[in-house]
């Protein structure tokens, strides 16, 4: 997959990003799984299953597991970027020289993004059981060159990226999957610049 020069990634998704469908993700868990997963301690939810062997569970919970994959993507790349303190310092300068500009070259590096998040599950509006789940996106990032003004990153050339993805339901693995060089050629600008140091 590759974006093309002059391309904007403001607004992009990690879901977008990782190429993952909602139909996909319910395809790859099921009813058994998802009751064996939840936390319930009162056994209300594997009960009620037992009864009505409710059909489309697993489409439901897909598409709330689809919510945690909204975050913006240039947002957890700025996450990242922002721990450097090289980086945060060249974004300093440029905060304090306003008609400054700096390029600042990255030398290969990783990151992870994760997150735990849980899907509820209500009956009669009353919630009685969760089901646990785990999101952990790594990134090998190599070849970004990150322009700076004004305390910002407002363009990004050239660099590709190599992530792995893995979402488990309670120690189950819901999706694994690699996403190898993804190229970024030429110019990504951005527009909405990317803030590493507040005003």
């Amino acid at each position: 997959m590759a974006l093309t020069t002059e391309a904007s990634v403001d607004g992009r998704t990690l879901q977008e990003f990782l190429a993952i469908t909602q139909q996909e993700l319910a395809s790859r868990m099921n009813s058994d799984m998802l009751v064996a997963a939840a936390q319930d301690k009162k056994k209300q939810f594997s009960e009620w299953m037992s009864l009505t062997h409710w059909p489309h569970l697993s489409d439901q919970v897909a598409e709330n597991l689809c919510g945690f994959l909204q975050e913006n993507v240039v947002g957890i790349f700025a996450g990242a970027w922002s721990k450097y303190a090289e980086l945060r310092k060249c974004a300093k300068e440029t905060r304090e020289d306003p008609n400054s500009t700096i390029d600042v070259s990255l030398a290969d590096h990783e990151f992870t993004y994760a997150v735990a998040p849980a899907v509820d599950i209500l009956l009669n509006g009353e919630k009685v059981a969760s089901i646990p789940f785990s999101i952990e996106v790594t990134c090998k990032v190599s070849g970004l060159v990150l322009s700076l003004k004004q305390g910002a990153v407002y363009r990004v050339r050239t660099g590709k990226c190599n992530c792995t993805t893995q979402i488990l339901c309670a120690g189950y693995s819901v999706w694994d999957h690699p996403l190898a060089n993804i190229d970024l050629p030429g110019e990504l600008r951005l527009s909405k610049p990317v803030t590493l140091v507040d005003q």
